[in-house]
């Protein structure tokens, strides 16, 4: 792994709606399944990624996962290294490209520390359960095969091969009203986009931007953040409730919650958000002056459970269908954040998310 950039020291330390309601997540997976040729993708990719292997080592205890199990490590191992691919891009632009710290810091002075502290806690996250896969006699996930993609080439990019784009990403804003209210997308509860991120960079990707783009930029990059975020506490509490070794078990009650702890860290950030404007019209709003709506971070409560049992502030969605590894890994593809990879790639993704599904 080559070196990371400098990088801060950790320490101790509703809106109207901008556009139309976010698309049918139902839909969205059809979409990626049929690009991604399911059928013949998971033999492949099994095979490249060690899916199914008959490893003979014990787990250190309660022995040996299930092999539900083993594939929901998998498949988070590998959303993990994306993770950490993506936030590794952001923390060396945010860190070493003047334009994008001013940007961001003109928001939040702290969000370039924050940027790198998650970026080296989705690393730890990869490391501990590729650690523990091999533990257990099975095959460590290694995308590296898969780094092919350009970064960027403004100044601060490290000159290497990555697994994510970021040139050219939609960004789902709909989680801001959906915390907002009591709504509940398991129970077929849809909610508007907040602001129409659609097909924008959310890195400086080149080398000559004014002062202005810079700032469209950072303020797309925030609620970035945030859906990654977001997406990632939904993804850890729905697999919680699928498996049954300890360890893993463990490993997935205690993982999880720092996913929730970074959407919230971001989410905070929000709170000064200023009124923007992009050259080309795309509009964000104001929230530093409107702390009634900025400032409600925490869940409201809403609908959970069914059966007219009393509304509860919970993490959703957590059904299969809308938090799943197929619907995490259709959501990631969606969005454009692998525009560029190959079918290889893609095939990959898809059956380690089956497995895991």
């Amino acid at each position: 792994m080559t070196s990371s950039p400098a990088q801060p020291a950790r320490e101790n330390a509703p809106v109207a709606p901008a556009v139309a309601p976010a698309a049918d997540p139902a839909s969205g997976r059809r979409k990626f399944l049929a690009r991604s040729g399911l059928a013949a993708a998971g033999i492949a990719a099994a095979t490249t990624l060690g899916i199914g292997s008959s490893a003979q080592a014990e787990a250190p205890r309660g022995g040996r996962p299930r092999d539900k199990d083993i594939a929901i490590l998998k498949f988070l191992a590998a959303a993990e290294l994306i993770e950490d691919d993506l936030w590794q891009q952001y923390c060396e632009l945010a860190v070493n490209n003047a334009g994008f710290n001013d940007a961001l810091s003109a928001i939040d002075p702290a969000l370039p520390r924050y940027i790198c502290d998650d970026r080296d806690d989705e690393r730890s996250h990869a490391l501990l359960i590729n650690a523990y896969l091999t533990s257990i006699g099975e095959q460590p996930i290694n995308l590296d095969p898969f780094r092919t993609l350009q970064g960027s080439i403004a100044p601060g990019a490290e000159h290497r091969r990555r697994l994510t784009s970021l040139k050219n990403l939609t960004v789902d804003t709909s989680w801001y009203n959906r915390y907002r209210g009591i709504g509940n997308p398991d129970f077929g509860d849809q909610f508007p986009q907040l602001v129409n991120i659609v097909n924008r960079p959310t890195i400086p990707a080149f080398v000559r931007l004014n002062t202005r783009h810079f700032q469209t930029i950072a303020h797309s990059a925030l609620f970035h953040f945030c859906a990654i975020e977001q997406g990632g506490g939904s993804l850890y509490t729905r697999l919680s409730t699928q498996v049954n070794h300890p360890d893993v078990r463990m490993i997935l009650a205690a993982i999880g919650p720092t996913e929730i702890y970074h959407f919230a860290t971001f989410h905070k950030s929000l709170e000064d958000m200023f009124a923007f404007n992009s050259q080309d019209g795309l509009i964000f709003p104001d929230l530093r002056n409107n702390p009634e709506v900025a400032h409600a971070v925490m869940p409201e409560p809403c609908n959970f459970l069914g059966g007219g049992f009393p509304l509860c502030s919970v993490i959703r969605p957590t059904a299969r269908a809308n938090a799943g590894p197929l619907a995490a890994a259709t959501g990631l593809v969606n969005s454009g954040l692998f525009q560029g990879q190959s079918q290889a790639f893609f095939n990959a993704v898809v059956a380690l998310a089956t497995a895991a599904d």
